[in-house]
């Protein structure tokens, strides 16, 4: 099987031992239906899996929203030319200056709230930017180690 870790997001794989686990499943760990987990690339996963990806990590970030708000609502200047807000897919130089205007001082305290002051799918945008640094490992900064695996 192919599954996604959470809360970190890591891609791995594993033997079934049980097979009565359905695509979507969640399993807790550690668990006698699954064997070993060994993590996987990107690029080794079945196009399946790919397709799915983006989906399991809006549900991930549904369920576990802190770490990913936390983005949203302290995201600033990388550079003087460059937001936090434009390493999400779409989003540009004019948008990302109306999210820190909307934002304000108070931030914001779910991803509706974003979604609705900023015209934006926020949770779907994240999950997008995940998985494009799952597919290149050269991407900077990296979202994933920044909110999830660095215990940031």
């Amino acid at each position: 099987i192919e599954a996604l870790t959470s809360p970190s997001l890591y891609l791995v794989k594993a033997r079934l031992n049980d097979g009565t686990l359905s695509n979507g499943d969640k399993i807790e760990l550690p668990s006698e239906k699954i064997g070993h987990l060994s993590e996987i690339r990107y690029k080794d996963i079945t196009t399946t899996t790919q397709s799915e990806l983006v989906e399991a990590i809006m549900e991930d970030i549904v369920s576990n929203p802190d770490k990913h708000l936390s983005f949203f609502n302290r995201a600033n200047n990388i550079s003087l030319k460059v937001h936090s807000f434009q390493l999400l897919p779409t989003i540009g130089k004019s948008k990302a200056q109306q999210m820190v205007q909307a934002r304000g001082m108070i931030g914001w305290e779910n991803f509706n709230d974003i979604d609705d002051k900023c015209s934006i799918e926020s949770v779907k945008l994240l999950a997008e930017r995940y998985v494009i640094e799952m597919e290149d490992s050269v991407q900077i900064p990296r979202l994933l180690d920044l909110l999830l695996r660095t215990g940031v």
